[in-house]
């Protein structure tokens, strides 16, 4: 997956991350030689940790998975040659095991003989190699283990690849019919990718328009359905001289909004908010459904102080954000 150099990281625990779990393994040649009572408290103690680059890849790039083998232990173990790529097995959203292909079985020459105390080696792996069918959108799970080692395990989805040279529109359905958006994705390139990211993944599906300005605009995307929600990481400001007008899309960041807002939460204005001039990324507008986002905005509110009452008195539920190539409209004859 090509990294976001303008995506900023809030919090390593929303990054999908390996799991680290200890363990004591010593080579059997070894154990055979040692007294019994020495046996726990000398063996190596070793450390497996697997991760992916990211919580996503893109479909027809690697999927790839970092390996790392740690002696955490205060005595040298000696490597019998570890086959990492034998040790992985992945499972589709169902539960079913991907087959794995045929492959030259891997080599061994790179890893060190002994691992001495707080050393450590590692590889990357591409699974698309060992697992053809994982190239397909969905959900995997990831699998690692060895001879003694307890099994380690991590999730990853694979997404539908964004491709910077098409356009695309963002079809939000709601319960008050379907708002259609297209994308400034020359004048804010990183947003317009993070939305479409977001809405392969499906993370807005269920979520809120969670606060309402009256006639003014309404605010969405919140996982935690309030400011406070986030992906997990920022989305660096893209000034770029728009104005927010009537259908306008954006992504906030004023005192009133948590440092996390401009990774997910995002805007629509029903009406010309020259206030925010400047003050707001603009990423997208509305081609079809402002009055959708109207009808929204005119909802009874409720709040208490210091905020204006800004909750629909009922959810207005994101049913699902669905991500599509935009089309050409023929010219009339």
């Amino acid at each position: 997956m090509i990294s976001c150099p303008q995506i900023k990281r809030a919090r390593p625990a929303a990054r999908l991350a390996g799991v680290l779990v200890p363990l004591s393994v010593a080579a059997a040649g070894a154990l055979l030689t040692l007294p019994a009572p020495a046996r726990a408290e000398d063996a190596p103690k070793l450390y497996v940790h697997i991760e992916t680059p990211g919580r996503f890849s893109y479909s027809g790039d690697p999927t790839q998975v970092s390996f790392l083998l740690k002696n955490e232990g205060a005595t040298t173990w000696s490597n019998p040659g570890l086959d990492i790529e034998a040790g992985f097995q992945v499972f589709d959203s169902q539960g079913k095991k991907l087959e794995k292909s045929k492959v030259p079985a891997t080599l061994k020459d790179g890893q060190p003989k002994v691992l001495e105390p707080n050393a450590y080696f590692g590889k990357i792996v591409d699974l698309n190699l060992l697992f053809p069918k994982m190239s397909g959108i969905g959900t995997y799970r990831i699998t690692w283990s060895g001879a003694g080692m307890p099994e380690q395990s991590l999730a990853t989805r694979i997404i539908k690849k964004y491709d910077p040279d098409k356009d695309y529109q963002a079809v939000i359905e709601t319960d008050f019919g379907k708002i259609v958006l297209e994308f400034y994705k020359d004048l804010a390139p990183f947003h317009t990718r993070n939305f479409i990211d977001l809405a392969n993944l499906k993370f807005y599906d269920g979520l809120l328009f969670h606060r309402i300005v009256k006639g003014e605009m309404i605010f969405g995307g919140s996982p935690t359905g309030d400011e406070r929600g986030s992906p997990g990481y920022n989305v660096a400001p893209e000034p770029n001289g728009l104005k927010v007008l009537p259908g306008v899309v954006a992504q906030v960041r004023n005192s009133q909004t948590g440092a996390d807002e401009s990774g997910s939460i995002f805007m629509i204005a029903a009406t010309a908010l020259p206030d925010l001039d400047a003050r707001v990324t603009v990423f997208g507008r509305v081609v079809e459904g402002l009055d959708t986002v109207k009808a929204i905005t005119n909802l009874p509110t409720v709040g208490s102080a210091p905020r204006a009452a800004s909750r629909p008195i009922k959810d207005v539920t994101i049913k699902k954000v669905e991500i599509q190539e935009k089309q050409e409209k023929k010219a009339k004859s």
